[in-house]
């Protein structure tokens, strides 16, 4: 159904409103931008993941900051990532007191996958997340450990993500003594 611009609208007179109205419902304003923020406006954004970094082992830990936030209403996941994927991010807003929605709509476009939102205008400038590897590679983590998020390391590794990006550590759990008796080994040596 092809949505009419609000400028257009209000150019009609009030006949040919309720005549457009009935044949393609009530015009939206900035739809196009609602389809591609899972059904939200860009102002409302607090910070958005690709469907990729969705679907990655780890958490990035600006969205849990952002769910910090005071403005912070809820999380809106694309339906099209697997459940396994985005349950880490249910849970993380559950666990902060927000609500989270799977959104399944093919009207939506783009490669949007999360979006934390604010139930009125926020105005961040800059929404997005940058890729969780490059970032790290940037600090002067090696591929490996950063690779190794959500397994157990060594101290010397755990001790290196903690100086490189201390919010990382929530993606990373030391190896024990026991672990390393029953045969385990560090994920990222």
């Amino acid at each position: 159904m092809q949505r009419e611009e609000s400028g257009s609208w209000v150019n009609k007179n009030a006949l040919d409103r309720v005549l457009a109205e009935g044949i393609h419902g009530t015009p939206e304003i900035k739809h196009d931008e609602k389809i591609h923020y899972l059904g939200e406006f860009r102002e409302r954004v607090i910070r958005m993941l690709t469907k990729e970094q969705v679907e990655e082992t780890a958490v990035y830990p600006e969205i849990l900051q952002s769910l910090k936030d005071q403005r912070a209403a809820k999380v809106i996941i694309s339906g099209d990532i697997n459940y396994s994927s985005s349950e880490k991010y249910r849970r993380l807003a559950v666990k902060m007191g927000k609500t989270c929605t799977v959104v399944h709509d093919p009207a939506l476009v783009g490669n949007v996958g999360l979006v934390v939102v604010g139930n009125n205008a926020v105005d961040v400038a800059v929404i997005e997340v940058p890729d969780r590897k490059t970032r790290l590679a940037q600090l002067g983590v090696p591929a490996s450990l950063a690779d190794a998020a959500g397994k157990k390391v060594c101290e010397k590794c755990y001790q290196k993500i903690t100086e490189a990006d201390p919010e990382e550590v929530i993606n990373y759990r030391k190896l024990t003594l026991a672990d390393r008796f029953w045969g385990e080994y560090c994920a990222a040596c």
